[in-house]
C-alpha cells in the first residue's frame, strides 16, 4: 500500500526496491537452470561430432523445366513478410527466375509462389531461348497465363524487344509466352534491318516474324528513304514484305502510290496492288504521269508499272488509265504498261488515246497503242541529246477530231520530223472530202496539218450531190494546206481528173473528164484559182443530163464514208468512249480485202519524185 502523500524522494525508492526484487528472481532462475544442465551431460555416453563441411539449404527434388510453373533459381536475399493476406516472399540482388525455357533476371521482385507470379522490378531482363531479349523497368508476371506487362521507369527509359535483327521499342509491352505474341497500344517502334515502322497500336510475333500496326502506321525504307502512310498494315519481318489492307499512301523521291489493297516488297520494291490504284511518276522537270488500274503490278528495278482492268463483272471493272501531264496525252485501256525511265506506255484490250493539247480533242483507237520517247543526238559527237515523242496505233487503228477523222491498219507519229505516217489502206475525211490510197504521210506543224502525201497511189474525192462527185487520183500526190483548207495540189503519173465545174449561179450542169502526166492546181479559199495539166491532156465535157453511169466515177472508186468515225463512238464523257471500242463489221472486213490500188513499183516511184 503506497503513503497517503507521494513525493519524489519515495517513488524513488519504491522503484529501486522492485528492480532489486526482479533481479533476485533472475539470478535464482538461471542458477537453477545450470544446475539441470550441468545433470543433464553428465549423463550423455558420447561425444558430440564436429562439422566436416559448410552446411547450405537444399533445393527440393523437384523437375525445374515444368512449363506450368516458375522456379526461383537465384537471390542474394529473402524474406518473407509476416502477417500479409497472402503469402510472398521478397526477394533481392541478382534475381533470376525460370519458367519452362524462359528466363528473367532483374535486381528484385515479390514473388508470389501459390498463384505461380511474380512482379519484378530494376534492370528486368527475360530471355527465351537464344533469340529472344525482352528488357524493361518493370515486369508483372503471371506464370499460369504465361502473360507479362512490361513498363519503362528509372532502370530502363523504355521497353525493348529483341528478335535477331527485330527490335521493338515502346513505353509499355504486354507479352504472351504461350502464344509468343507481344503487343503495344500507346506507340512504338519496330526496326529490322530494312525498314523503321511506329504505330499507335502494335503486334509482333517472334514465332511467325509477322507485325500488325494500326492507327497513324508510318513505315520508312532506310535504303530509298520513301515512306508508307496507311492506318492499318501487316509486315512479315522474315520477307520484308508489307500486306496493305486500307487507304495506304507509298511516298518516293519520285514515285507516289495510292492504294487500298496489295503487297509490297520492301527490299526488292515490287508491289502487287489488288485494288483500285494510282501510280504518279514524276520527272526532273516536275512533269507527272500518272497510271491509274484495277490491280497494278509495280517493278521500281525495272521502272516498270503494269496494270489491268478487272474482268469480272461483279467487281464494276473500269479501264486502265495513263496520264501524261506535260504532253497532255491519255492512254486508256483494259490493259496498259507504262516505263518511268524511257517513258513508254503501251496499252492493248481495245485502248483508246486521247490528245487535249488543243481545243480540237484527238481521240485514236487500235488493237494497241504504244508511246514511248526517242533520244536523239544533235551534235555530232552525240554529247547532246534531245527527246522526241514517237506513237503508234497498230491493228484497225482510226482516229476522231471535228476538223478530221481517219482510219488505216496502222498509225506512226514521229515528233522529230512532225510526220504522221498512216500505213496500210489508210483513209482521211475532212468535211466532204476523201483521201485514201496505198499510204498517206501527214506533216503537222503546230498541231495543224500543212502538207499531205500519198506517195504510192491514192484518190481524192470531194461529194458534191447525190451520186456524183470530184475525183483525182495518180500516181503520186501532194496536197499542201493553209489555215486547214486546201491550197495547192500536185499529182504525178498516171492522173485522172473528174470535176464538176460550179456555175456563178452556184449550180452544176456538166463534168469534165480529163487524163494527164501531170496536174497542178491552187486554191483561193473555196474556190479553185487555176488547174494545169500537162505535157498532153486527154479528156471530154459533158452535160450532166448525158453522162452515163460509168463516166461518173474513175476506176477504183469508192466512197467510205460507213467506215468513217462519228462522235457517237465516243460520246461526251472524258474516258472510255465508244463501249470498249469494238471494231465495227465493216471496217474489220475493210482491212481484210485487197488494196485499192495496186502499189507502185520503187523504181517507178522514186522516179516520179525526181
Amino acid at each position: 500500500m503506497f503513503p497517503k502523500k507521494l513525493t519524489f524522494p519515495s517513488i524513488l525508492l519504491y522503484a529501486l526496491g522492485a528492480v532489486v526484487a526482479v533481479c533476485a528472481l533472475s539470478l535464482f532462475q538461471s542458477a537453477y537452470a545450470q544446475s539441470q544442465r550441468k545433470k543433464a551431460l553428465e549423463k550423455e555416453t558420447f561425444t558430440r561430432p564436429d562439422p566436416t563441411k559448410p552446411l547450405k539449404p537444399t533445393i527440393p527434388d523437384a523437375n525445374r523445366f515444368q512449363d506450368d510453373k516458375v522456379f526461383l533459381e537465384h537471390a542474394d536475399s529473402l524474406y518473407r513478410p509476416a502477417n500479409e493476406y497472402e503469402e510472398y516472399q521478397i526477394v533481392k540482388g541478382s534475381v533470376k527466375f525460370r519458367q519452362g525455357g524462359m528466363w528473367l533476371f532483374c535486381d528484385s521482385a515479390y514473388y508470389f509462389p501459390q498463384r505461380n507470379s511474380m512482379d519484378a522490378f530494376g534492370h528486368v531482363e527475360m530471355r527465351q531461348g537464344d533469340t529472344l531479349f525482352v528488357y524493361a523497368d518493370k515486369v508483372y508476371y503471371d506464370g499460369l497465363s504465361k502473360h507479362a506487362t512490361l513498363t519503362h521507369g528509372p532502370s530502363r527509359g523504355n521497353v525493348q524487344l529483341k528478335n535477331r535483327t527485330v527490335t521493338l521499342t515502346t513505353d509499355s509491352l504486354d507479352y504472351d509466352l504461350a502464344g509468343e505474341r507481344g503487343w503495344y497500344t500507346l506507340g512504338g517502334r519496330l526496326e529490322d534491318d530494312v525498314n523503321t515502322l511506329t504505330s499507335e497500336y502494335g503486334e509482333y510475333s517472334p514465332a511467325t516474324k509477322i507485325a500488325d500496326f494500326r492507327f497513324n502506321v508510318v513505315l520508312v525504307n532506310r535504303k530509298d528513304g520513301y515512306r508508307m502512310l496507311t492506318e492499318d498494315l501487316r509486315y512479315n519481318t522474315a520477307t520484308h514484305i508489307a500486306d496493305i489492307h486500307t487507304l495506304t499512301r507509298i511516298e518516293g523521291a519520285t514515285d507516289t502510290i495510292v492504294t487500298s489493297g496489295g503487297n509490297y516488297n520492301t527490299v526488292t520494291d515490287h508491289a502487287v496492288l489488288t485494288a483500285r490504284s494510282i501510280i504518279s511518276h514524276r520527272d526532273s522537270s516536275a512533269n507527272v504521269t500518272t497510271l491509274e488500274g484495277d490491280s497494278i503490278i509495280y517493278d521500281k528495278q525495272t521502272r516498270t508499272s503494269r496494270a489491268y482492268m478487272f474482268k469480272n463483272p461483279s467487281k464494276l471493272p473500269k479501264p486502265m488509265v495513263i496520264n501524261d501531264t506535260a504532253r497532255k496525252i491519255t492512254l486508256i485501256g483494259g490493259y496498259g504498261e507504262y516505263n518511268d525511265l524511257t517513258r513508254r506506255a503501251y496499252s492493248t484490250d481495245y485502248p483508246l488515246l486521247i490528245e487535249y493539247s488543243r481545243p480540237d480533242t484527238l481521240f485514236l483507237r487500235a488493237d494497241t497503242v504504244l508511246t514511248f520517247i526517242e533520244s536523239v543526238p544533235t551534235d555530232s559527237i552525240g554529247e547532246n541529246v534531245k527527246d522526241y515523242h514517237v506513237a503508234r496505233a497498230i491493228g484497225r487503228a482510226r482516229f476522231f477530231s471535228q476538223e478530221v477523222q481517219g482510219i488505216a491498219d496502222t498509225l506512226l507519229f514521229k515528233e522529230q520530223d512532225s510526220i504522221l505516217y498512216m500505213i496500210k489502206k489508210p483513209v482521211v475525211w475532212s468535211g466532204e472530202r476523201q483521201v485514201y490510197g496505198n499510204a498517206i504521210n501527214v506533216h503537222l506543224n503546230d498541231s495543224t496539218a500543212d502538207w499531205a502525201e500519198l506517195p504510192e497511189s491514192g484518190m481524192i474525192a470531194e461529194h458534191i450531190a447525190e451520186g456524183f462527185y470530184n475525183q483525182l487520183t495518180g500516181s503520186h500526190l501532194l496536197a499542201y494546206f493553209n489555215n486547214q483548207q486546201l491550197d495547192k495540189l500536185d499529182a504525178t503519173g498516171n492522173v485522172i481528173a473528174i470535176l464538176l465545174p460550179q456555175e456563178k449561179d452556184s449550180t452544176y450542169n456538166k463534168m469534165v473528164r480529163a487524163e494527164s502526166s501531170f496536174l497542178s492546181m491552187e486554191m483561193d479559199g473555196k474556190d479553185m484559182k487555176y488547174l494545169k495539166m500537162w505535157p498532153e491532156v486527154n479528156g471530154k465535157v459533158m452535160p450532166l443530163f448525158d453522162v452515163k453511169s460509168a463516166d461518173q466515177y474513175i476506176e477504183g472508186f469508192s466512197w467510205l464514208e460507213p467506215l468513217r468515225p462519228v462522235r457517237d463512238w465516243y460520246g461526251s464523257r472524258a474516258r472510255w468512249m465508244d463501249e470498249l471500242g469494238e471494231v465495227p463489221d465493216e471496217m474489220d472486213k475493210y482491212f481484210k480485202d485487197p488494196p485499192l490500188f495496186k502499189p507502185v513499183p520503187k523504181s517507178a516511184r522514186d522516179m516520179l519524185r525526181e
